[in-house]
Order: structure tokens, then sequence, then C-alpha cells
């Protein structure tokens, strides 16, 4: 990798992350490649893994591929929900970063780039314009609000899977919206659960935030040589769907889901390498009660430990 250079040296790249021991390495070297080098800062919040996956962050710090590190353990407090409070490490990733801007991703969506060299020039030089919150994508229903300009259009959504902003800009919505209960140590009501979605609460800050300073999320339009998807896959599975994704196999119906105007319904979203899943599965998964879903792929983990843990002690 090259040495960050312009904008990249400006760039915190952020995430939270549980499991998926076996294909993260490769998907922050994706990152990498998409942005054009290892940005200025990589910072990777660990969400109660396994002590294997725990100590693949760790060699990955050790060889500089990671700046800042935190695991915790599984049964610390900050990780008694699961995943259903896995908003207390997306936004500490976020609040120990210390560059100006910040690219929030997850695991599960794979970027791939060929060509587009001024992409990340251009998304970032767009942050500084009036209507613009982050620049971001990796939608799976239609998203799009109205066009912008050639190759780019707006959306009122905002999702942590794939979002450029700049870090001042990430702190004032989400204090706007869940201040208080952030400085009470996330231990007051969160104030995403009116509408039920308190495990979204961040997502719902910044959608919230686009609402009442109308401002937007500006999106590029996707080609072959240009994409992020959300895959909503993990561990085996995910190596499997990255390196479909990487030969460029089965995309077409995939690429700019977001670039659409048209109702959005829940039961019809696209995720890359998914079969057709049921209404009632997809619900579950949107929960994380599937068995693909992170919570599931949680007790799966815990469940696996613990049954080593009697093995050894049986012997």
């Amino acid at each position: 990798m090259s040495n960050p250079l312009g904008s990249l040296k400006d760039i915190s790249l952020v995430t939270n992350n549980f499991g998926d021991k076996s294909v993260f390495r490769d998907i922050l070297l994706d990152w990498f490649r998409f942005l054009g080098g290892k940005p200025g800062e990589v910072v990777v919040v660990d969400c109660g893994s396994d002590a294997e996956t725990q100590a693949m962050y760790w060699q990955l710090y050790q060889e500089g591929l990671i700046d800042k590190l935190q695991v915790i353990q599984s049964n610390h407090e900050d990780n008694y929900g699961g995943s259903e409070t896995g908003y207390i490490q997306e936004y500490t990733a976020a609040a120990i970063a210390s560059k100006p801007y910040i690219l929030c991703f997850h695991a599960d969506t794979l970027p791939y780039r060929e060509g587009h060299d001024n992409w990340l020039e251009e998304a970032i030089s767009y942050l500084d314009r009036d209507d613009v919150f982050s620049v971001g994508g990796s939608f799976n229903l239609p998203s799009k609000h109205h066009d912008a300009w050639l190759g780019w259009y707006y959306s009122k959504k905002c999702s942590l899977n794939f979002a450029l902003m700049k870090r001042s800009t990430y702190m004032k919505a989400i204090h706007e919206f869940a201040g208080s209960f952030i400085t009470s140590g996330f231990k007051e009501e969160n104030p995403a659960e009116v509408t039920n979605q308190s495990r979204y609460v961040l997502e719902v800050a910044f959608e919230e935030y686009i609402k009442r300073h109308n401002v937007y999320t500006l999106c590029k339009v996707e080609d072959p040589n240009w994409t992020v998807f959300h895959t909503n896959a993990h561990e085996d599975r995910l190596k499997k769907i990255r390196e479909k994704y990487l030969a460029r196999k089965g995309i077409e119906r995939f690429i700019n889901v977001g670039f659409s105007d048209a109702e959005p319904i829940p039961a019809n979203a696209l995720y890359y390498g998914q079969p057709p899943v049921a209404l009632i599965k997809r619900l579950k998964i949107a929960f994380g009660k599937s068995s693909i879903g992170p919570y599931g792929r949680e007790l799966k983990q815990r469940f696996s430990s613990r049954v080593g843990d009697s093995s050894e002690a049986v012997s």
C-alpha cells in the first residue's frame, strides 16, 4: 500500500466488528484498495468476539494495519445486549477517531473499484456543500430522493455500512438526537425506542438530522467498475460471496439498487450473494434473530466456546 497522500491522510476508517475472523483481513484490505491506500487512521472496536478473532485483530495491529484497537470481554456491561446494543461500539469507534473525516464501514459490506481514481477527493470536496450531510450508499432498497448532477444522486437515508462524513458533523448529529443518552453512559432511555428502532439509534440520529437541517446523503451512481454492496452475510458464507463479488459474477441486478425513487418495500430488499428469502425471514434478519444475523452468530460463537470449555473440564 502506498503512503497516505492528500485526502487519504485525513480519513479515519472506522468499524465495530464481531467475528468474521477468516475474512476480516481481506475485507479491510479491500477497503484500502477502494480508497487508494491505507488511510491516515484505522479504528476497530470489537463487540465481544472470541479469542481467535481478537488475536487476528492484534496481528493486524502489530502489522500497522490497525492504528487504534479496542477489544471487550463478551460479558462486559457494554455488551449486555449483544448486537442489540452494538451502537455503543459503533459510537465508540467514531468517538476515538482523530482525523477530520471518518469513513464508517461494516465487514459485511464489500467495495470494488477499478479506475475512478479521483472519486475520494471528489467526495470529500462535496462534504463542504451546505446541502451534503454525508457521502454514502450500499443501499438494499430504492433510496433516491432526487438527482444531484451527472453521476450522483441525493438520498434522505444514511447507513453505517458505508458513510463518509466530517467527524464534526457525525458528532453533532448524534449528540443532537441522543446526547443525554450518550452522556449517561447509554443508561438512560434510548430515544429511538419510541419508534422501535433502538438498535439503529445512530442511523436514526443521522436521518433525523437530515430531515431537520434539510440536508442529504450524496450517493455516487455505480457502474461495474465502482460498487459497494451490503451482503448481510458473515463468516464462511461472506468469504465465498467476496470471492464471487471480486470476480464480478452476477453483479448486474444489484448495481444501483438505491438509485431509484420507487417505493421501498422491505420484503424486496436485495443482498448480493443471498438467495431469495421469505418475508418472515427477512424480518428476522432485520432484527438480528435469524441464524445468519449477528445475534445468531454471537450465540453460536458463545455456545461453541462453552462446549469447548466443558470438553476441557471433562478431559
